[in-house]
């Protein structure tokens, strides 16, 4: 089984190779995203290190001037005027001129990608990638504490849900309903014309709408898109009540641990880090504690306009187990990921199963996905907790041991949704069976 899922894993790698980089998935994701290229590195290391560091390196060519990597880079063949009429990329002086991209960021997983790919280069290919990305890294993690974190919290504010990841989990839609709404938009939802939104979503022209966000949300998430493009996507611009701003628990929790790995990184190449960067770095561990809610005994996003934590439940809490260090919120970590509402037959799912709302075939609404079981094994096996990650990694494994290596999966059946032979499916599950034959 191992041999066969592991060819039939990278033949989907090959089919989504488009030259440097690698789509999530032919048709309905033609474009390049951030995270996705991150975790498709982490996986083609193990099998093609060269490739896995022109993965990471065809992400940064959409870096702007300002040190922003933005969260999708448009493929220059694929007819996709709505989205790039969305973002306008090239309005802005600050951005590269010889690519269209988005104008907001993803999850920080790219100093923690560049790590697990350099591990694996030899030498001198080593110190050549490193000398590369290295300064483009640390321009990054400069941009995400100047821009966005302008009084010195510690933690990084998020503008709109795709940022997150996590994109439609209950915390962000629920902000994202309670927000004024522009006047259309409130027409549009009021008359039942919210099919406008499939205009802009190449999603369900290939996916069952009902596996996918809803057209109320969809429509919901380019109009808050629109409302970020006015104000030039400066969180400084923005203001409560239109807005969404969030400290994102699970964005906030992989940005410690990848300002630990750009330390190391700096090391390596022999430029450390300026005083004021590593400041930043430890006063944003410390802070990421203070997303500790003691009462329900998990960590949480924080509504950035009222200060309150955001404590209903998602799988971003449990990305943090790679970020705390405090044995005692870990103990009460695993407690909550042993409860029967997370114990699922395949996990671990988006959400518990008994949140409002749960579905096992939508989205982030309820399905397991490779690459959050893949942030909690890391999470796991930094804390010395291997009996716990050997059995996440094979209960993972067995989602694509049939073949299916589907963008999500029900945790209640095990059946795949979404995108058919997705790349970070395909890249984490070869990351998943190495470790698990070491």
């Amino acid at each position: 089984m191992t041999a066969d899922t592991a060819r039939l894993a990278v033949q989907i790698l090959d089919r989504n190779r488009r030259g440097a980089w690698t789509c999530p998935a032919a048709g309905v994701y033609p474009h390049q995203w951030l995270w996705d290229s991150c975790f498709v590195a982490i996986g083609l290391a193990r099998v093609d290190p060269e490739r896995a560091a022109g993965e990471i390196i065809s992400v940064l060519r959409g870096q702007w001037t300002n040190g922003m990597v933005p969260h999708m880079i448009f493929a220059p063949d694929v007819n996709d005027e709505g989205s790039r009429r969305l973002w306008r990329s090239r309005d802005d002086p600050r951005a590269p001129r010889d690519v269209d991209t988005s104008c907001i960021t993803q999850p920080p997983v790219l100093a923690i990608a560049a790590s697990f790919v350099a591990r694996r280069l030899g030498r001198r290919e080593r110190a050549a990638f490193l000398a590369n990305v290295v300064p483009k890294l640390v321009d990054y993690h400069q941009w995400l504490y100047r821009e966005r974190d302008p009084t010195g919290s510690g933690l990084v504010t998020q503008i709109h849900p795709w940022e997150c990841g996590l994109d439609t989990t209950p915390p962000w839609m629920n902000a994202l309903r309670e927000i004024r709404q522009p006047r259309w938009l409130t027409l549009a939802l009021r008359l039942h014309m919210n099919g406008l939104a499939r205009r802009f979503r190449r999603d369900v022209r290939y996916i069952p709408a009902a596996e996918r966000s809803s057209d109320d949300d969809g429509l919901r998430m380019l109009a808050l898109a629109a409302h970020l493009e006015r104000h030039r996507f400066d969180l400084a611009r923005l203001t409560p009540g239109d807005s969404v701003m969030i400290q994102d628990v699970s964005f906030n929790a992989l940005l410690v641990v990848a300002n630990r790995m750009l330390s190391e990184l700096a090391e390596q190449v022999g430029t450390p880090l300026a005083p004021d960067l590593v400041h930043k770095f430890e006063a944003a561990a410390i802070a990421f504690e203070g997303l500790w809610d003691e009462t329900c005994g998990r960590y949480c996003s924080r509504d950035v306009t009222s200060g309150a934590l955001i404590t209903t439940p998602t799988i971003a809490t449990f990305v943090a187990l790679w970020a705390t260090s405090r044995p005692d919120r870990l103990r009460r970590l695993l407690d909550d990921l042993d409860a029967p509402v997370w114990k699922t037959p395949f996990p671990v799912p988006s959400v518990p199963t008994d949140s409002v709302g749960f579905s096992a075939e939508r989205y982030w609404q309820g399905p397991t996905w490779i690459n959050t079981n893949w942030l909690i094994v890391q999470g796991l096996h930094a804390h010395g907790e291997t009996r716990r990650a050997d059995d996440l990694t094979l209960r993972t494994l067995d989602l694509v041991s049939g073949g299916d290596f589907s963008e999500y999966f029900s945790p209640i059946t095990g059946k795949g949704y979404g995108a058919d032979e997705f790349s970070w499916t395909a890249a984490l599950t070869l990351d998943l069976l190495d470790v698990h034959e070491e």
